[in-house]
């Protein structure tokens, strides 16, 4: 049978990385959708992608007809109109707000501990620093030594405006990451999704981190095989689907202790912290080991937890703010309800001019060079 090219050029093109936070989110969710795609290597250096407006958050998106995307919360919304089944957005309205939530968390806060994990613990970054300098040779036209040293450069450079530092690293490990290992493995070993018996928007937010991040680079590998080993078992889950038999999530009404301990651990930190930090520009994180750092809010985070505060408005319903009264959170969205954005559309391609704060190590080696 002669090979079929054509078919391969039909398919979505995604450009990131496999070592990507939010690559991974991306391709997890395709591959649970069986919608055809095309993995890139990609460190930023594509043409088009620029000219198109892409502001340069890893992955971005061509479709099948040529035209650019990125943002991985939009581009999923936007791909489940096109893609309707299997549906990963639950249509009971507490069920998805509690998805919102853990999606905006994982995305916003716990991205911040992987990308400190890997570039401030030299175990990690020789494994996955490595493998993403490797990866970005096929675009940085240099030896692979010296593309390891430009991403690190780069990217420990963009940890500190985030609050990850080589001097706090080991409260966020301490007393943001691994605690949140141990409420997300402990319900994990219950049920084998995050919301029940198959997938939702958090759980290929969770597959991202864990594929790219915390199973794949060591030091990260045994705080999540000594914490919460279910955690691997859904990582698995979502990489090889085809293997997997998916039921149902979570009936209305049914929020187990386990899922509101997960967002009573939100309450510790993120919360707090955004809350505070949507309003007045910037807020204090004040750890128990004595550190405190004070973190700015990105224009595209502010924009993010306006959504969610919209969300909040949409879904609002006295079992909803019962959920969050369990978990201790409600006043985390109920006293925010005036800073609430508009609902985005997401008929067409999405590309949010306010995906990324930071550009592309290649784009800061140019500078260099």
């Amino acid at each position: 049978m002669p090979f079929d090219r054509a078919s391969r050029a039909a398919s979505y093109r995604v450009y990131g990385m496999s070592q990507s936070y939010f690559t991974r989110k991306l391709t997890g969710y395709l591959d649970y959708k069986a919608i055809p795609y095309l993995l890139r290597r990609f460190a930023g250096g594509n043409r088009a992608a620029r000219d198109a407006g892409w502001p340069g958050a890893m992955p971005v998106v061509m479709t099948p007809g040529g035209k650019f995307m990125w943002d991985t919360t939009a581009m999923i919304h936007h791909l489940e109109r096109c893609v309707p089944e299997p549906r990963v957005l639950p249509a009971d309205p507490v069920l998805r707000f509690i998805d919102y939530v853990l999606e905006d968390a994982i995305d916003e806060w716990f991205y911040r501990a992987a990308v400190g994990s890997r570039w401030f613990y030299e175990e990690n970054h020789r494994v996955g620093g490595w493998e993403l300098a490797r990866d970005a040779t096929h675009e940085l036209n240099f030896p692979c030594d010296q593309a390891y040293e430009v991403v690190k450069a780069h990217v420990t450079a963009t940890c500190e405006p985030f609050g990850v530092t080589a001097a706090n690293i080991d409260s966020w490990i301490g007393e943001i990451l691994r605690p949140w290992f141990r409420v997300t493995g402990t319900h994990l070993a219950a049920y084998p999704f995050l919301l029940g018996a198959r997938p939702s928007l958090s759980d290929f937010a969770l597959f991202g981190g864990n594929a790219a991040h915390f199973i794949n680079d060591p030091l990260c590998r045994r705080w999540v095989d000594a914490d919460a080993p279910a955690i691997v078992a859904h990582t698995h889950r979502i990489m090889e689907p085809e293997d997997d038999q998916f039921g149902e999530w979570l009936q209305p009404g049914e929020v187990p202790a386990t899922l509101i301990a997960i967002l009573a651990e939100l309450g510790r930190f993120y919360l707090p912290w955004v809350s505070r930090a949507a309003v007045d520009g910037k807020a204090e994180l004040a750890f128990a080991s004595g550190q405190r750092v004070e973190i700015a809010v990105t224009p595209f985070l502010a924009e993010a937890r306006a959504t969610l505060l919209a969300r909040y408005v949409e879904f609002r319903s006295d079992a909803l703010d019962a959920v969050l009264e369990r978990a201790g959170i409600r006043s985390y969205f109920a006293d925010y309800v005036d800073h609430a954005g508009k609902l985005p559309s997401y008929e067409k391609p999405p590309r949010p001019a306010l995906n990324r704060p930071f550009g592309p190590p290649w784009e800061r080696e140019r500078a260099v060079r």
